[in-house]
């Protein structure tokens, strides 16, 4: 290439470029055009498919049974994939020798795969346990033989284990809100063994911070307790509380039955002893105090608690025996003593971090076989690059913009994200697992499927990166003003990357609906519609770098801002700011690129660019982003993407100052001293998905 070539990439167009239609009449003359209408109506189709399935596929991998490891490791590999596809793709269309046949083919392959997706298996299944956990409120003692004893605690009756938040044992938090129910007579097993000895109860965990109680370094998990180890027999009283002054100023409350009245449910807290080596090894938790919602000493803190009539054993007149049928080995239980209670319920959120049984099969199986269609997917998704660069050179042929036919796609994820979310919503009756994500795979396999028959109504004929992409990279990277445009796509795609693929996992941690995810994707997209209407005036005011100057600002706000986020409903929000920081920079980034290019290297360099922002960017914020998570968790990680966003675009701030400005305002000086007209900042138009 000559040197006459290379100054003239890089000079700035010519009076030729003030020709192009502007503003309301450009609008007009795009709309008014036929050979542009398929292009709309494909756009709106295919970028609908994507808004109704790829922001969910995080949370579908998580319902599988995956770590954040191993999402990160599969979004690793789709970063690779997302590279290769050009190559592939290229490849393919010159052994077929129709264009519009291969994207046919690619479009209707992408919909096959989305269903294959549903064929993985899971490596994990969650069995939620009940809602409450049931206690026995009595008087009693951590040694079981002895249940004349003055000291009042909680004794866990339920079936299933509970492995305490480490943040209550930590933090000491005892404060539990619990519904006092019905009273009558809890009688024990007279053949349990005095302790539950259970090497994996006080197995040590990463806690060894020497002040806190012994307990406290402990696993805290209370011990699994059949049913048939408690019975339970109600009866017509309730607990009465008499309290007394004392003569050293304090009190003692004595607990009693209260005969005949009706069995109602008091509201109540408690003071749990949380350090009591009892929790580990009998599921007692010693009550300090308590306060109750009802009755004379509404709202006073109870403690120093005597059992009178309320603590007082009974013995059946005759010995009740049970032994279980289904296990011939099992012994006989022998129920004779009994002791006046009261059944406590308690949320299990509240107390106990297990809200599952957690079933595990063939991890390695979903694994693998996930990352294997994952693959697949991103090789034959690189094909809506190839559409948008079809897409360009026809809507450059006629003089249209190609902001305008993304402006149809936008609409498009507007109108059913939403509807992806509410379906999956629909299909989720329980809200305590991750949702059901079938029904968005349902509707990108068929919205995809319209798109593949589209592809064959449409003239599309353009020159394929891959085909020069190699050839070209060498002589593309010599423009400095080029290399900055793809550090700065990479850091945006490694930012936007993460968001995309962790964004709903983080709303659905705080509490978010899928709707409300998929209403959050309405928001992005109406928000942007007007910026895509003015993006030519928006251009050729403030110029790309300024552009992308504000867009990494945005940013910041909206990353830091997701951090200390704990209404989900505020989502709405920070979606409206991506419209500029993800949307209107991803568009500023097409334009730009295909300003600094001809027309023998534009295909070249958006390849180059989609490879970069798409691939390495996406790759490198998903991959990254799971092991920030798993070091850091999800707020954190946005923090830290906040900072490397302001970082760069700080320094893109001061290239654009200290070099382009002043690079620019010498080449329109020489050239004015020349008479020639001049442009300095003109924008083109493209996009991808």
């Amino acid at each position: 290439m000559s040197d006459e070539a290379n100054n003239n990439e890089h000079q700035p167009k010519v009076s030729r470029r003030l020709e192009k239609r502007k503003g309301l009449e450009l609008l007009i003359y795009d709309l008014k055009q036929p050979k542009l209408i398929p292009i709309k109506l494909l756009t709106f189709i295919i970028l609908s498919g994507v808004g109704v399935l790829l922001p969910f596929t995080t949370i579908h991998m998580k319902s599988l049974g995956m770590s954040f490891q191993e999402v990160g490791a599969i979004y690793g590999v789709s970063s690779v994939a997302a590279i290769l596809s050009p190559f592939l793709l290229g490849l393919i269309a010159d052994k077929l020798g129709n264009f519009k046949v291969m994207m046919s083919i690619v479009h209707a392959s992408l919909g096959i795969v989305g269903l294959l997706f549903l064929t993985v298996p899971p490596s994990k299944v969650w069995h939620p346990y009940p809602e409450n956990l049931t206690f026995a409120l009595g008087c009693t003692d951590t040694n079981p033989l002895h249940l004349n004893s003055a000291t009042l605690a909680l004794a866990d009756l339920d079936s299933n284990p509970c492995h305490v938040h480490s943040e209550m044992i930590r933090e000491k938090l005892n404060n539990m809100s619990v519904a006092l129910e019905e009273c009558g007579y809890i009688c024990y097993d007279n053949n349990r063994p005095t302790d539950v000895s259970n090497a994996e109860l006080n197995e040590p965990t990463t806690e060894t911070d020497p002040s806190l109680p012994k307990v406290a370094v402990k696993k805290v998990v209370l011990p699994k307790m059949e049913f048939r180890d408690a019975v339970f027999f109600p009866n017509y009283w309730s607990l009465d509380v008499t309290c007394s002054p004392t003569r050293n100023g304090d009190h003692i409350c004595e607990l009693n039955r209260k005969n005949g009245s009706e069995p109602i449910q008091v509201n109540a807290t408690l003071g749990l002893d949380l350090t009591s080596s009892s929790v580990n090894t009998s599921g007692r938790f010693p009550v300090k105090w308590m306060t109750m919602e009802d009755g004379i000493y509404s709202g006073q803190k109870l403690s120093n608690f005597e059992c009178g009539s309320y603590g007082e054993d009974q013995k059946f007149r005759q010995t009740v025996y049970f032994k279980d049928s289904n296990q011939a080995d099992n012994d006989r239980a022998v129920y004779q003593f009994c002791r006046p209670q009261c059944v406590v319920r308690i949320h299990r959120s509240e107390l106990c971090s297990n809200l599952a049984l957690e079933e595990v099969f063939n991890p390695q199986l979903t694994f693998w076989l996930y990352m294997l269609f994952r693959f697949i997917f991103d090789v034959l998704l690189g094909g809506l690059d190839l559409f948008v660069g079809a897409s360009v050179a026809l809507v450059s042929e006629l003089g249209g913009d190609y902001g305008f036919q993304r402006m149809f796609g936008y609409i498009g994820i507007a109108i059913f994200s939403p509807i992806s979310g509410r379906l999956i919503d629909e299909f989720s009756p329980d809200l305590n697992v991750l949702g059901n994500t079938r029904p968005a795979f349902y509707l990108f396999a068929g919205l995809f499927g319209v798109a593949a028959i589209g592809m064959l109504t449409v003239h599309l004929d353009f020159k394929l990166p891959a085909k020069r992409l190699l050839k070209d990279v060498g002589s593309l990277l010599k423009n400095v003003e080029l290399d900055m445009l793809l550090v700065v796509a990479f850091v945006s795609g490694i930012c936007n990357g993460y968001g995309f693929y962790y964004l709903f996992l983080f709303l659905e941690e705080i509490g978010g609906t899928s709707s409300l995810m998929g209403l959050s994707n309405t928001f992005q997209c109406l928000s942007v519609i007007p910026l895509l209407v003015f993006s030519d005036r928006i251009f050729r005011k403030l110029s790309h770098p300024n552009v992308q100057v504000l867009c990494f600002a945005v940013n910041v706000i909206r990353l830091i801002g997701y951090s200390y986020l704990h209404d989900p409903q505020l989502c709405l929000f920070f979606e409206s700011l991506d419209a500029i920081s993800w949307n209107f920079a991803r568009t500023s980034h097409v334009a730009y690129a295909n300003q600094l290019g001809t027309t023998s290297t534009v295909a070249s360099i958006q390849g180059l660019l989609g490879g970069i922002t798409f691939g390495l960017g996406f790759g490198v914020g998903s991959f990254g982003g799971s092991l920030l998570i798993g070091a850091y968790g999800l707020r954190v990680t946005f923090r830290i993407l906040g900072a490397i966003s302001f970082i760069t675009g700080f320094l893109y701030l001061l290239f654009n100052i200290f070099y382009l400005r002043r690079r620019n305002s010498e080449i329109v000086n020489n050239m004015g001293a020349d008479g020639v007209a001049v442009e300095p900042t003109v924008t083109s138009n493209g996009d991808r998905h």
